[in-house]
């Protein structure tokens, strides 16, 4: 069986014995699809925390709010009211005013570090902790030199996808496109879908609709953590 599918399958959570003997044996003994699993694991997982605690948040936002109505029923009434208009409301949502700010805003979201986790005040802290402590703290200006140093003397994959992405956090989309643009990795690489994935939401905000599709279109050939959203961008563009 594909390698992809395995992987998909696996955090799927539907493996098949057969299939969990194979991914098992391939985790063993094939040390490329070991560094793939460990790498979409922590992606995962790292997405997966991120989305916690944005729920967390929506939770919190709502139950402050309901502390301040005095009335009951007419908080009960507001509730009534967005479930009617979460029920009716979305099939009217992707309508002709739909704008490619209004697509970019709800496909966006800032993508998690999984390189190398750190807090400031570790011993040995290199330029790498640096540009991922000043990126997990929103300090994009900082992350964008410290990646553009690393990428000076490495040209490593990591700091082009991470220059990107605090460009796109700056609203700097065309800086972003020409950055993702240095990425010559293959399909193989671990950031070959996460770049293009990117860059089409950068084309998207330029309104660049023809490259965004052509980029989406690459992405939604194969098992990739984005697959599904490039799928779904797709049927808003058509």
């Amino acid at each position: 069986m594909d390698k992809d599918i395995l992987l998909n399958n696996y955090f799927e959570g539907i493996l098949s014995e057969k299939e969990k003997q194979q991914f098992d044996e391939l985790l063993a003994n094939d040390s490329e699809f070991k560094t793939e699993f460990e790498f979409q694991k922590k992606a995962k997982v790292a997405v997966a925390l991120s989305e916690r605690q944005k729920l967390k948040n929506q939770l919190k936002e709502i139950e402050n709010s309901r502390k301040l109505k005095n009335n009951n029923k007419t908080w009960l009434s507001i509730a009534a009211s967005i479930v009617v208009v979460l029920s009716l409301g979305f099939i009217f949502f992707w309508n002709s005013s739909t704008t490619n700010d209004d697509l970019y805003a709800d496909f966006y979201e800032t993508f998690p570090n999984i390189e190398a986790p750190t807090t400031r005040g570790e011993n040995n802290l290199n330029i790498k902790s640096e540009a991922f402590y000043a990126y997990d703290s929103k300090d994009y200006k900082k992350a964008t030199e410290l990646f553009s140093e690393i990428y000076k003397v490495e040209k490593t994959d990591y700091a082009i996808f991470y220059i990107g992405l605090s460009e796109m956090e700056l609203n700097e989309h065309k800086k972003a496109i020409n950055t993702f643009s240095l990425f010559e990795g293959d399909s193989n690489n671990n950031f070959y879908y996460y770049v293009k994935w990117y860059k089409a939401l950068c084309y998207l905000k330029e309104n660049d609709i023809e490259n965004s599709k052509k980029l989406l279109n690459e992405v939604v050939k194969t098992v990739n953590p984005f697959q599904s959203k490039s799928k779904e961008l797709l049927s808003k563009l058509d």
